[in-house]
């Protein structure tokens, strides 16, 4: 449900107070702007200057982030003056985190040439209220969980959020409510007996095995080829000082030969282990470098499934997570109706 209200006091103060970071913030952009002119650009070759490229490259710079922090303040300002925002209310039906990774390349200038590549990820946060997304703070997004009821208010213009509330279930008979986290701790406390391997089980262990075996090797790659480029070029005393570059292919390898172990082991045992869990809550991770992964978070961890179970699941859900007898990698999800879904 959405409804429009009128702004409150405490609405009208945070409105203002987002406008004073977005009014002292230029000034500071502009003396680092002027500090990084003079450092970075005092060894360029004097004809960069004399052609006015760098001052129309600085000055496209100022014009489009002023432009960018003009238009936010002109949002803030168009809200507190219509004076109303948007109520909405309803179940918060999914969540989301989207992380945005972006890489710059900057040179030093001047003859050396040399030059750098820095990364910055930024992350936003998203609630689904009936199914209609909200972008969110990260303490709002942190505090509620699929299946909540909300109430959201929101600025229409500037897309603030002024508050989120969440709002408490109807009262429910206290026996009632005690049987429930009884019979929760009951469950979360029995003992699943062993299965027996199946051949979906075995396909699973393999994949795992292969996938762990596979991201350890590409870590490897690179330390491997130095080490080798070393010693083939026989720099062999400096590779002694570089120590280190044995250290991380060592350590890989030796891990790889404990997950060999552990599936050898567990494929001679054919056997899994049961675990009980509650399903806690819910979000689907996007990126501009990642594909959408669908995260269900439980009791015993964090798991990241297939869409099909991803919808299937609600939170509070009872389900019994199986591993193999070695190792802590989980192989499947079962619900109580006997329903199994593999994770690889």
């Amino acid at each position: 449900m959405k409804e429009q209200l009128p702004l409150s006091p405490e609405d009208i103060g945070k409105l203002r107070k987002q406008l004073i970071p977005m009014l002292i913030f230029p000034f500071a952009v502009v003396a680092m702007f002027a500090v990084f002119y003079k450092l970075a650009f005092r060894n360029m070759d004097d004809s960069f200057f004399q052609d006015g490229i760098s001052e129309k490259i600085f000055m496209g710079f100022g014009v489009l982030f002023l432009s960018i922090l003009g238009y936010m303040v002109w949002t803030s300002v168009i809200d507190i003056k219509r004076g109303f925002k948007y109520r909405i209310t309803g179940v918060v039906t999914d969540k989301r985190l989207n992380v945005q990774t972006s890489s710059s390349h900057s040179s030093a200038g001047g003859r050396s040439g040399s030059s750098r590549t820095s990364s910055s990820t930024t992350r936003h946060y998203y609630l689904y209220i009936n199914d209609e997304e909200f972008s969110v703070d990260y303490k709002h997004y942190t505090r509620v969980k699929v299946g909540s009821n909300v109430v959201l208010d929101r600025a229409p213009k500037s897309r603030l959020t002024l508050s989120l509330t969440v709002l408490s279930k109807e009262a429910e008979d206290l026996q009632a409510s005690n049987n429930m986290r009884a019979e929760n701790m009951k469950f979360l406390e029995s003992q699943m007996q062993e299965e027996r391997f199946s051949e979906k089980d075995f396909e699973a262990l393999k994949k795992i095995f292969r996938a762990q075996t596979r991201k350890r090797l590409l870590f490897m790659l690179p330390f491997v080829v130095i080490v080798f480029g070393m010693i083939t070029n026989g720099l062999l005393g400096f590779l002694i000082i570089m120590f280190p570059l044995f250290i991380v292919p060592l350590w890989q390898g030796v891990s790889a030969m404990r997950r060999w172990g552990e599936y050898i082991r567990n494929k001679g045992y054919a056997h899994k282990r049961g675990v009980t869990a509650l399903v806690e809550d819910k979000l689907t991770v996007t990126g501009n470098r990642r594909r959408g992964v669908n995260k269900v978070i439980t009791t015993k961890g964090t798991l990241p499934v297939s869409t099909v179970l991803y919808d299937q699941l609600s939170v509070g859900e009872k389900i019994i997570i199986f591993f193999p007898k070695y190792g802590k990698q989980p192989l499947s999800i079962m619900k109580l109706n006997k329903e199994e879904f593999y994770l690889f």
